[in-house]
């Protein structure tokens, strides 16, 4: 059982946002004689649609049924569920027997009970747990067949894994204080209610390390819930709880903070790109400094223990080859690149992945730019084949090429910028503010 889901990035990535494709199960037949039942199910969604991205091209997401999908009914005469298999264009039952009287009928998929403990999280067993439910509009025996429209009960968590070291270990809580385990089918009713556990269970959990991603995840719709990750409660929703059929962005931990400097008392800002980044400061070190100076470590370095100067695996996701133009430039896929030559002479990059479009990021260029050539760079940590030091670069051709690459330079006693990173292999949620 799956579905198929074509997942694209939204430009606002807190619900969903394209427009809405019902399908329906064309057949023919009927169920008389007690000879089985057919069905004639219809996806409806809300007013907009899901947009998840699963990779770094969106689309619009698009809900079908396939081959031997399930969809469990009942009716208020009877206290057991047939259930219905698709084959070809059609939803059927052998066993379903129509009603002696007109009955109000309930569809659920893809199951009565729903089990949301220690999902995959990946987008294919979303699709699997993506709960709905319907009723006929008017009572029938079911004779002439079912036609049930089935609406979203649940909705989606998009969770971002921000780094490769930080805790993901999602679970839920409701407003009583019981963990979210899964959902199970009102007798009776198009709907589902929560199932809870007094002992703690995770819908969604990671080991630390080489993990950063985007995860997916189905959680309960229309009711209060608060969203914790290892010992942190990052969300709380209101009391109507998330809109059913949309999905919601949440990153494992902060992507953005300040922390202080050696010797000062103004915290600098710093701020996630992408996932898996560094978490680069907001300004260059006030001075300029040599490689052969930059050794130092810990206490000793410019800013003190809490920073480091940027490596070349840090920035390595920044920039690609490309072949038309014969040279490393910068990841679109990641950043989107803008310029600025009049007054602050440099570049700005800001995130285009999930969880980060909010954020971006100033790099300092050289005072002679003008609107054709904007060039600048800064100094990273590894030594070249010769052991002297190696740079990051960044120029922007006529206001479009934007090319990011590093460079071995010939002397090591040869001052540069510092754009200084964070040495903290993670930061959690409520810490954010680093001293």
């Amino acid at each position: 059982m799956k579905k198929i889901l074509s997942f694209v990035l939204a430009a606002v990535a807190l619900v969903f946002t394209a427009c809405s494709n019902d399908e329906t199960i064309e057949t023919s037949g009927n169920g008389q004689n007690n000879k089985g039942m057919v069905l004639v199910a219809t996806v409806s969604q809300q007013s907009s649609r899901a947009a998840i991205d699963v990779h770094d091209t969106f689309g619009p997401w698009e809900f079908t049924f396939t081959p031997n999908d399930k969809v469990m009914v009942g009716n208020n005469t009877i206290n057991n569920y047939y259930t219905f298999t698709k084959s070809g264009d059609t939803f059927s039952s052998a066993d379903a027997q129509v009603t002696a009287t007109n009955a109000d009928w309930y569809a659920y998929y893809p199951a009565t009970d729903i089990d949301l403990t220690n999902q995959e999280g990946t987008s294919e067993s979303a699709a699997k747990l993506y709960a709905l439910a319907g009723a006929t509009e008017t009572a029938t025996t079911g004779a002439e067949g079912l036609t049930i429209k089935m609406k979203a009960q649940a909705a989606v968590l998009r969770i971002v894994k921000v780094d490769n070291y930080g805790p993901c270990d999602i679970f839920l809580k409701t407003k009583d204080g019981k963990y979210v385990s899964g959902l199970k089918a009102k007798k009776n009713d198009a709907g589902y209610e929560v199932e809870t556990s007094d002992t703690k269970v995770s819908v969604f959990t990671k080991v630390k390390e080489g993990n950063a991603g985007i995860y997916y995840v189905i959680v309960p719709a229309g009711v209060k819930i608060s969203v914790w990750n290892n010992d942190r409660c990052f969300k709380t929703t209101k009391d109507a709880g998330l809109t059913p059929g949309k999905y919601y962005t949440l990153t494992s931990g902060p992507t953005s903070g300040t922390a202080t400097i050696k010797g000062e008392t103004k915290p600098i800002g710093w701020v996630l790109l992408w996932i898996g980044g560094p978490r680069i400061a907001t300004e260059n070190a006030a001075k300029k400094i040599a490689f052969k100076d930059d050794v130092k470590k810990g206490k000793n370095y410019v800013w003190g223990s809490l920073w480091r100067t940027a490596s070349c695996s840090d920035v390595s996701s920044l920039y690609y080859y490309d072949e038309e133009w014969k040279s490393s430039l910068i990841n679109k896929k990641l950043v989107e690149p803008t310029y600025d030559y009049q007054d602050k002479h440099g570049l700005t990059l800001t995130g285009k992945q999930p969880g980060y479009t909010k954020n971006s990021l100033f790099l300092n260029g050289f005072d002679d730019s003008n609107e054709d050539y904007v060039a600048g760079k800064f100094l990273l940590s590894d030594g070249n084949k010769e052991g002297h030091g190696t740079t990051m670069s960044f120029i922007v051709y006529g206001k479009e090429v934007f090319v990011a690459y590093v460079q071995s330079d010939d002397y090591d006693n040869s001052p540069y910028p510092v754009r200084p990173v964070l040495s903290q292999e993670t930061v959690l949620w409520g810490e954010q503010d680093i001293k």
